[in-house]
Order: structure tokens, then sequence, then C-alpha cells
């Protein structure tokens, strides 16, 4: 697995740099639209997965690369959990630039006084440092969910056919969900009402409901990508190439 893990990101490398100034971009420009830093980090990791499930797979219909990479001593199997294995090493690529991208927004006020008052704000406190390891998880489990439905169409279908059915990827795992929960009484107006939504926060915001939030947040995403991962290679092993 190791070999093929090399060989994707020896191929994603020049893709990696490319959007390493657009991450920096983005993340510098959010920071400073929201005043705050604590966005930054899970936001390039989520965007991080979801370029890192288009770019590692985008190669596989140029110039028959596919098939000829089963030509060298790998594995089928090498191949899915290496592509899994390069796409979580550009998700936590992604986060590691945001967290870069904040600590030098936030030395940059400290040295130097911004207009507007932004020296104060992209300075992070200690409760803004728990809100972004709490909102970084939760775009890394978000990403998670996208990943694991996207990555097994590729092996199915390829990259030219995979491209056509991700437009459906949203619906199926936001949309769907929402609306068959509402149709069966689930989420109401009493659900979603500003008491609930405060006594929901008002829990999370506990040390208890932090940590038992990560956890769970981490075992979410394991599991997502480990269930995804054996039908990409189910359906992999069952492709003609």
């Amino acid at each position: 697995m190791l070999r093929a893990y090399l060989i994707d990101m020896t191929v994603l490398r020049d893709y990696a740099r490319g959007i390493l100034a657009l991450g920096i971009f983005v993340a510098t420009c959010v920071s400073l639209g929201m005043r705050t830093t604590v966005v930054a980090p899970g936001l390039l990791a989520m965007t991080y997965f979801l370029l890192g499930v288009t770019g590692a797979n985008s190669f596989d219909d140029l110039s028959g690369w596919g098939s000829f990479r089963l030509t060298m001593p790998l594995s089928r199997r090498d191949v899915v959990l290496a592509r899994y294995g390069s796409i979580l090493t550009l998700a936590l690529g992604g986060l590691a630039v945001g967290l870069v991208v904040a600590l030098a927004l936030s030395a940059v006020a400290l040295v130097v006084p911004l207009p507007g008052g932004l020296s104060s704000t992209l300075v992070p406190s200690e409760g803004d440092l728990l809100v972004m390891g709490f909102t970084a998880l939760a775009c890394l489990t978000v990403g998670s969910l996208f990943a694991a439905l996207e990555v097994p169409l590729y092996f199915r279908f390829g990259n030219t056919t995979a491209t056509q059915y991700l437009p459906l990827v949203p619906i199926l795992a936001v949309v769907c969900p929402i609306i068959v929960l509402a149709g069966s009484g689930t989420i109401d107006v009493s659900t979603l009402s500003p008491e609930a939504l405060a006594g929901a926060l008002g829990l999370v915001a506990s040390p208890a409901g932090v940590a038992a939030c990560v956890v769970g947040m981490l075992a979410l995403s394991a599991v997502l990508l480990g269930i995804s991962a054996a039908i990409s290679l189910h359906l992999y092993e069952r492709r003609e190439l």
C-alpha cells in the first residue's frame, strides 16, 4: 500500500502546490472578512478534502493511467487504500495551511495596528481556540461524509462518468435526509426553536460536551471512510478496466 500511496502523492504533488496559493488567499480573505481566524483551518480542511477527491481521481482516465497502474506490483486493494490515504493527507495539509494562516494573521495583528479594529479581533482568545478546534473537526467530518459518498463513484464508473453524478451527492447527503426527517415529524418548528438550539449549544459549550463531540466526530469520520473504502474496494475489484 505504501508504494501506491507514494505514487498517488507524486501525482498530486503539482496539483497540491497549485492550490496552496489559492488556499492561503481564501483563508486570508475569509479571516479578514469575518474579522476572526477561527474558521480558517476548518474551512481549508474541508475544501482540501473535496479538492483531494476530485484531484486524486482526475488522473485515472488520462492516457490509460488507471489500467497501466495495475501492471505495476500493486493490488487493487493497495490502490483503493492509498487513494483514501492521499485524500486524507491533502485534507490534513489544508488544515495545517489554515492554522499557519491563522497564526500569521494573529502575529501581524499583535505587531501592526490594523485598520477597522482588526488587530483586536484577529488575535484569538482561549475560547476562540476551542471554537477553532471544534469547527475544524466539524468541517473534517463534513468533508469525510462527502468523500465517503463520492470516492466509490470514481472507482465504479471512472472519473469521466463519476463527475456527471457528483451534483447528486449534496442532494443525497443533505437535502434528502432533511426532507425525510421533516416529513416523518422528527424535525419540526419546536425542534428548531431558539430555546432548543440554545440548550444544545449550551451542552456543546461545556468541557464534557466538547470532549464528547470531538470523540464522536472522529469516530464518525473513521466509520464513514472505513465503510466507503470497503464499498470502493468491492466495486473496483468487480470493475473491468
